[in-house]
């Protein structure tokens, strides 16, 4: 880990300026975590607008290790979530290989030498595979998590498996109430959303968002009950199984499900038109 005396910080680069006095947060957090304090350092330092930074790749390392040895929940669940939204946003290739870094790295920390950039490198990359061992604190507090911050570590999981895409989208999308997708087919705009005046839980694609057009027509999402099939949407039923994420799981029927394009008519996934859009 780049040590936190080194001048180097000064070169390093956030949203608002340069990263010199990024080492006296975490210090000062690493004495006592409080969240204001944290909220300052996540975003207005290391992320800013769905961008992360050189800065931020250096940070993480010590804020995994923050989480490792807390003792308290909300810090281990704070940093989980945090450092899993700074992976859905990171745009450098991280390999199997944990020794040396891609090209794209070198590229990208043009203020650091080789060695410095290989330690960047390997420390943001052992810290994201160390989280594994502050999830599994949290799943067994899971109980004293509130709902709504379990899709926020929903996201987190996933951007730190693999699944970008789902990670951006339930950022994106967080009241699981209403999202904007794409046809697949035509490219035009589709407002899913559920039926919160059926009985029984229904979803539906508009061509425009019915917050303006009350009228417009729509088309009904036929859902999928053998969703399992798709292996995203099974990793998802797993981890919101864990999470005890009820009312995500009836939900994935419908995210794995079809539709007639109402623009189109043509008979879409719902999975590939919410993702279609997301980069």
């Amino acid at each position: 880990m780049l040590n936190l005396t080194s001048t180097k910080w000064e070169l390093l680069h956030g949203p608002y300026g340069n990263g010199g006095h990024i080492p006296s947060l975490i210090t000062s957090l690493q004495q006592h975590y409080d969240q204001e304090q944290a909220n300052e350092l996540y975003y207005e330092e290391l992320y800013h607008q769905n961008t992360i930074y050189p800065s931020t790749y250096v940070s993480v390392p010590y804020l995994v290790q923050m989480a490792l040895e807390a003792s308290d929940l909300q810090t281990q669940l704070d940093i989980y979530i945090v450092c899993g939204m700074f992976e859905a946003w990171n745009e450098l290739p991280i390999g199997e290989d944990t020794h040396e870094p891609s090209k794209e790295w070198y590229d990208y920390f043009t203020d650091l030498d080789t060695e410095e950039v290989v330690d960047v490198y390997q420390s943001y990359q052992q810290s994201i595979l160390r989280l594994e061992s502050v999830l599994d604190k949290i799943i067994t507090q899971i109980y004293e998590v509130e709902e709504s911050e379990k899709i926020h570590l929903l996201a987190a999981i996933a951007a730190l498996q693999g699944y970008r895409h789902w990670a951006k989208c339930f950022l994106m999308y967080s009241d699981g109430e209403e999202y904007i997708g794409a046809c697949p087919n035509c490219d035009q705009d589709l407002y899913i959303w559920t039926d919160q005046n059926s009985e029984l839980t229904e979803w539906r694609a508009y061509p425009t968002d019915p917050v303006m057009n009350i009228e417009a027509n729509y088309q009904k999402i036929r859902p999928d009950a053998e969703y399992q099939n798709q292996e995203d949407l099974k990793w998802l039923y797993t981890y919101m199984t864990s999470l005890q994420m009820t009312y995500r799981v009836t939900q994935l029927a419908y995210l794995g499900g079809k539709v007639n394009c109402p623009h189109c008519s043509d008979d879409i996934s719902i999975r590939e038109a919410l993702l279609k859009n997301i980069f």
